[in-house]
């Protein structure tokens, strides 16, 4: 009988595929080679370089695990999607459209195919999967009522990262993911421009040693995790509450930033300057992590056996909300004991810093009140603190209150209250908030930081109606510049181009600052738009160096300038990254 003609593609990037003859005398089970199986795993190996191909599916979400799903699926023209372990990412509309609008098995029967998509990019580019995956989440899973698209938006392994999704009655974990309370917090420091500027960086950089490994003792953590008032606690067991302090890895960082353009009028005395506010010549740092390991283990705790919904009524969705605030709290406090670190290597002769350093015995004697009074004096340095992977509950659209800086957008959205307002659940997966979820006020100032070389952009959140004053948004931002490059392809593409100068890559006289551009941003000439390199980067994780190189990101002036021109944001001004702290191999945790 003559060979079965069928296409290997990948699962998580489907334009990459290669055409396979598989031969009659090919068994069809699993398990007896060598087998159909066998062949499609070793293709994708060697011609889609998978090397760790392990699972094989087909359109709508089907794997193919028995002989009897190779019996059904394995005909003339199928195309095989293999997987390095990630869960189906190819388009559940494609199902729905053919079996004749009835839905497939992934098509849930909550689900809204009329759920509004609204894709603030323009000038910014958008990967087509990234969009694929946007739309069949959006009208796939229940009870979906709004999904956004940020001009950082890019694939994720099953849902996209830089997205928002609005639910009603239903709550998606899987949409959040592993990282609950992942964001980005800037806090302030004592030191000049001349402190970090030019050789002066890389001597700073050399200061930032002992940031890793366990904090303290478990007792002392337990205190630091407090909330504010003391009433509850945010700790999660030892196993977890060990990592308390550290960045992580992946995108996670921490960066020291001058403050070089600000639409904010620097105060003429220190009674006037608000810590809320950035002003030029500032040096200030942004930290980005999220809850380490606890989130992933909420994660896997409430998806198993492949669930990815849960209604609001059930008592699990309670459950889980619970837990999830927790991480939240958790990664709070994991960004202020970060800063604790850094400050202690930043401004040691600071008393209410001594705490930062790693002391870990049994024996060491550090009480409640220190460990109170280091929050506090960290909570006086913080500008600002978001979450931009988490679930909110909010009324559609939030009630916002008035504040000086927003009072007349906080109105119209008062305004715009609807007679019975629903109760919803905004999904953020790498999107930061315009408010805060606390308070409902609005965010004066959100960073949108670029990568390891560029601006962080400095935007003020606008409640416009050329957004319908936050709700065409889903109230919410881009959370960075968005990756371009997939990490395996940034890491094969900067390891070619840089081959025997990964060294190089970290140094801030590499690449030499450009001088201010002028380029025009959403109608207003934008200095620093050309800006780049300068920037002293600690990383001594090679594969990362690749991954995390700014050609594997998009342009982050093209991605803010999106959001000014759709009427999400106004643009206040831009930092410096002078120096870029990743990871020292020093511990491990």
């Amino acid at each position: 009988m003559p060979a079965i003609r069928v296409t290997v593609a990948s699962n998580s990037n489907q334009s990459q595929k290669t055409p396979l003859l598989i031969p009659h005398s090919a068994s069809l089970d699993p398990s007896y080679p060598p087998s159909c199986y066998s062949l499609v795993i070793k293709t994708a190996q060697s011609k889609l370089r998978l090397k760790k191909a392990q699972r094989v599916l087909v359109h709508g979400g089907k794997e193919l695990t028995v002989q009897k799903d190779w019996e059904q699926l394995l005909t003339d023209d199928v195309v095989l999607l293999v997987s390095i372990g990630e869960e189906y990412v190819g388009s559940r509309m494609e199902d729905l459209h053919s079996n004749g609008g009835q839905g497939g098995s992934h098509v849930h029967a909550d689900a809204n195919p009329n759920c509004s998509i609204e894709v603030l990019a323009v000038g910014a580019f958008i990967d087509s999967l990234s969009i694929t995956q946007l739309e069949t989440t959006a009208r796939t899973l229940p009870g979906m009522v709004h999904a956004v698209a940020q001009p950082d938006l890019h694939p994720g392994t099953k849902f996209p990262i830089g997205a928002v999704f609005v639910s009603q009655g239903w709550i998606h974990p899987p949409i959040v993911g592993g990282d609950i309370g992942c964001g980005m917090a800037w806090f302030k420091t004592l030191l000049s421009r001349s402190q970090v500027e030019g050789d002066k960086g890389r001597k700073t950089a050399e200061k930032l040693r002992g940031l890793e490994g366990v904090w303290r003792t478990q007792k002392a953590r337990e205190i630091w995790l407090e909330n504010d008032e003391e009433t509850a606690n945010y700790k999660a067991g030892e196993e977890w509450d060990a990592a308390l302090g550290t960045n992580g890895a992946g995108n996670h960082f921490v960066e020291l930033q001058v403050v070089e353009e600000s639409g904010m009028s620097k105060p003429t005395s220190a009674t006037e300057a608000s810590q809320h506010i950035l002003y030029e010549g500032e040096v200030v740092f942004l930290v980005h992590s999220g809850s380490r390991g606890y989130g992933g283990h909420i994660l896997k705790q409430y998806t198993e056996n492949g669930r990815e919904s849960i209604q609001e009524d059930d008592p699990t969705a309670k459950s889980y909300l619970e837990v999830h605030d927790r991480a939240c709290g958790w990664a709070s406090r994991n960004r202020d004991l970060i800063a604790l670190r850094f400050l202690a290597c930043l401004e040691p002769g600071e008393t209410d810093w001594g705490l930062g350093t790693n002391d870990s015995s049994p024996d060491s004697h550090t009480s409640a009140r220190e460990i109170r009074t280091a929050r506090l004096a960290i909570q006086a340095r913080k500008v600002v603190d978001i979450y931009h992977n988490y679930v909110e509950a909010a009324a559609w659209p939030p009630p916002l209150k008035l504040d000086e800086d927003n009072g007349e957008a906080s109105s119209k959205l008062a305004d715009l209250q609807i007679q019975a307002p629903q109760r919803v659940y905004i999904h953020r997966k790498g999107a930061a908030p315009t408010h805060d979820p606390q308070t409902n006020i609005p965010f004066s100032i959100l960073p949108l930081p670029g990568s390891r070389a560029t601006p962080t952009l400095i935007l003020h959140p606008t409640f416009l109606a050329a957004n319908a004053h936050g709700k065409m948004n889903a109230l919410s931002l881009a959370h960075g510049a968005g990756r371009a490059l997939s990490r395996t392809k940034a890491a094969t593409y900067v390891a070619e181009k840089y081959a025997g100068k990964t060294e190089d890559l970290l140094r801030g006289d590499f690449i030499k600052a450009d001088k201010r551009g002028n380029k025009q941003f959403g109608g207003v000439d934008a200095p620093g738009r050309y800006v780049n390199g300068g920037c002293w980067v600690v990383c001594e994780e090679k594969q990362l160096v690749w991954e995390e190189a700014p050609e594997a990101y998009k342009d982050v002036w093209d991605v803010g300038e999106d959001l000014v021109n759709k009427g999400c944001a106004q643009r206040w001004g831009w930092c410096r990254g002078r120096v870029s702290y990743k990871v020292r191999k020093e511990f491990k945790t």
